[in-house]
């Protein structure tokens, strides 16, 4: 079952990532003493489904921040001075001008940018019909786990427990992309929200950072599913699983096992469906810290305890 996991122990936890993209210095015409400067996004500008990472310098005497974007708060780390801080623009977004607020002690900056479009691609999948005409215990079911799990995205753990760079969580080549538009026995379902591994029946997967298990169960669409909280509003979504191998409230490291490649839920066979959400945010897992540089090492897994 899912839990609040209010109780959760920080990780000791390393700030040692940062996202290899484009970035673009954001100038404050007030900066000066006691000033937030040198505000930097990256990449800038984003598209939907991206995950900016935003950094600046701390003013003279501050001691925390928070970024507010849509009306959520973000949190992040300060480091030798400088903050940085994971914000998440959702799949759905509307490409157009954009705006968020960082506060730094005294200070409340608004800033501008643009959310570019992209084309994502289409696909038409045929599955079993009981997953498009769903019953009326499918359709409770459906909903309830829904409720559960918006719930549990709206769950903020404060500390960072992930360190490093995220890690492919299996071995194999990749399938359908993120944000793809779907059709399931001709009928329009919501985008393609994770990336598909392809892989075997059984194939080892491995947890993309440290956190904690959240959930470890059968849901209707996803098959057996782990979800791993990576703290400050960051989580992973391992799918279609055929076993698992973690409970929910188990801590687990970067590149642990957490179960095995399967065929569970609404599939057309077996593979592993990766997701990600920041704050809510539909994002793109091949952009969490670390994976854009590791591009070139595709189809390679880590080795546990790497």
């Amino acid at each position: 079952m899912i839990s609040s996991h209010s109780h959760l122990r920080p990780l000791v936890v390393l700030f040692t990532c940062s996202l290899a993209l484009a970035a673009v210095l954001i100038p404050n015409p007030a900066a000066g003493a006691g000033r937030i400067e040198s505000l930097e996004l990256k990449p800038n500008p984003p598209h939907p489904g991206d995950i900016i990472e935003v950094s600046g310098l701390m003013p003279v005497g501050a001691k925390d921040f928070k970024i507010l974007y849509r009306g959520v708060e973000h949190r992040g780390v300060i480091k030798g001075g400088i903050f940085h801080c994971l914000v998440g623009i959702d799949l759905g977004v509307e490409p157009g001008e954009a705006e968020m607020h960082i506060y730094a002690g005294t200070e409340k900056v608004p800033v501008k940018f643009e959310i570019t479009p992209k084309k994502f691609g289409s696909e038409s999948l045929t599955v079993k019909s009981s997953y498009t005409n769903l019953s009326k215990g499918d359709l409770a079911r459906v909903g309830s786990e829904k409720t559960l799990l918006t719930d549990l995205w709206k769950t903020v753990t404060p500390a960072r427990l992930w360190r490093s760079s995220f890690v492919k969580p299996a071995v194999g080549a990749m399938g359908s992309p993120f944000g793809l538009r779907r059709l399931f026995n001709g009928q329009p379902r919501s985008p393609h929200s994770g990336v598909d591994i392809k892989a075997p029946t059984g194939t080892k997967v491995v947890a993309s950072n440290r956190g904690r298990v959240v959930v470890a169960e059968d849901l209707f669409f996803t098959g057996n599913t782990v979800v791993i909280d990576h703290g400050m509003g960051l989580y992973t979504i391992y799918a279609h699983l055929s076993e698992l191998a973690v409970e929910e409230g188990d801590a687990v490291g970067r590149s642990q096992e957490i179960g095995k490649v399967g065929a569970t839920g609404r599939v057309t066979g077996p593979h592993l469906h990766w997701a990600a959400k920041l704050m809510g945010a539909r994002v793109d897992p091949e952009g969490l810290p670390g994976r854009r540089r590791e591009a070139a090492s595709a189809g390679q897994a880590p080795t546990p305890g790497s």
